[in-house]
């Protein structure tokens, strides 16, 4: 069989340009164009060296090791031991993570296994067309699924990261519910300045009255209709914005006090409203409430208390 040596390094170039470029998305690393592509070229002459007389020295486990930090040194350089082992390990772990997708893909579309159905085996062949370019198609779709898969893993633990539990006490009856911080929450009281937190309407039914749900839900009956006086007292109307359009009110209500556990600790927050929202916050049902965080600020922990 021909064998196109200046193909294949090139394919092993790209592909080592991608895996390093991986590595950099993954570690939040700046792109340098420059290094990237010199390490990409370092590491694309081991399959030069694969056919000079040194291929059985480059075949050495601590060889490879040591070639492997000389690639990442290239396109990361060195700061510190932690910042040079974080992207040696992770070069590692994209280069794993490809390479058992290409080869899981592979055996996926497989529809024969060649040892059971061929008389004879042989060695000695580096590839074939076909498997080239499997390669070729392959390894950008493997790469592709592989940093979606990741960013997406990345967004999840952020998120959980900023999930807290969360106690209304409304009334004498508690609810708990899992709540999220959301940064870019800075609704507040115009006047009072209390940070509001929006919860999920539907969690609330059966710990309140459905009558004081559909009061707050409709704002504009507020005023027009008799409701209960002892919730009517706790309510208020604050106007907020959403971006792109017109200002809006918001019907809120004082709760009896809300309780926080961040970081392990429990936390108890007085001065806060709750407005509702009627749809789901969360499409998995994750977290049920969007927590301001001036809640988290002026929270007073349980054992300060």
């Amino acid at each position: 069989m021909t064998l196109y040596a200046d193909v294949i390094w090139l394919l092993n170039l790209c592909i080592d340009y991608l895996l390093i470029a991986l590595t950099a998305i993954l570690l939040k690393r700046p792109f340098q164009q420059f290094r990237f592509i010199c390490a990409s070229f370092v590491a694309s002459l081991i399959v030069v060296f694969m056919f000079t007389p040194v291929a059985d020295f480059f075949l050495q486990p601590i060889v490879k090791g040591l070639y492997s930090a000389l690639i990442v040194w290239i396109a990361f350089g060195y700061q510190r031991w932690r910042f040079f082992l974080q992207a040696l390990f992770m070069f590692y772990f994209v280069t794993f993570m490809t390479g058992g997708g290409l080869f899981a893909l592979h055996y996926f579309w497989q529809t024969e296994i060649p040892f059971l159905t061929d008389h004879s085996l042989t060695s000695g062949s580096f590839g074939s067309g076909i498997s080239w370019l499997f390669v070729c198609l392959g390894f950008p779709l493997v790469w592709y699924f592989s940093k979606q898969r990741l960013e997406t893993i990345e967004v999840k633990k952020v998120q959980y990261e900023r999930l807290v539990d969360v106690e209304v006490w409304l009334e004498q009856s508690k609810l708990t519910i899992r709540g999220i911080i959301d940064s870019g929450n800075q609704l507040q009281d115009p006047f009072t300045k209390a940070p509001v937190m929006i919860i999920q309407a539907d969690v609330l039914r059966g710990q309140i009255p459905d009558e004081w749900i559909e009061q707050m839900l409709n704002v504009e009956s507020i005023g027009t209709t008799d409701g209960d006086e002892r919730f009517m007292r706790r309510m208020s109307v604050i106007p907020y914005r959403v971006v792109g359009q017109p200002q809006r009110l918001l019907a809120v209500f004082k709760p009896d006090s809300v309780r926080i556990r961040h970081e392990e600790e429990w936390m108890t927050v007085s001065k806060v409203l709750i407005g509702l929202n009627d749809k789901a916050l969360s499409p998995e049902d994750t977290y049920q409430c969007i927590v301001h965080p001036k809640m988290i600020v002026h929270g007073i922990t349980d054992k300060l208390a």
